[in-house]
């Protein structure tokens, strides 16, 4: 979820600065998978699939312009006792 949580705070602007400029990544979804050419049920194959639910209100802090308090408030999320 660290990981999740870094990526949002980048997107939203928060912790752009600490970005270096060739790192950056395209967001968008690729499809790696070709549908199947028939819909007989016997050729069909099963594909993994992941799902990711992203509640961005976890994540990003409210505005706190005292440093203390975000960090507080970022911790919280972090350990789970918010």
């Amino acid at each position: 979820h660290l990981k999740d949580a870094i990526e949002i705070l980048i997107q939203k602007g928060y912790a752009r600065k600490f970005v270096k400029g060739g790192d950056r990544e395209n967001n968008e979804a690729q499809m790696a998978i070709d549908a199947p050419a028939t819909d007989d049920e016997e050729n069909r194959t099963a594909v993994p699939t992941d799902f990711a639910i992203i509640r961005l209100d976890d994540f990003l802090p409210h505005y706190d312009p005292d440093e203390e308090g975000l960090m507080k408030h970022l911790t919280a999320h972090m350990d789970g006792s918010w």
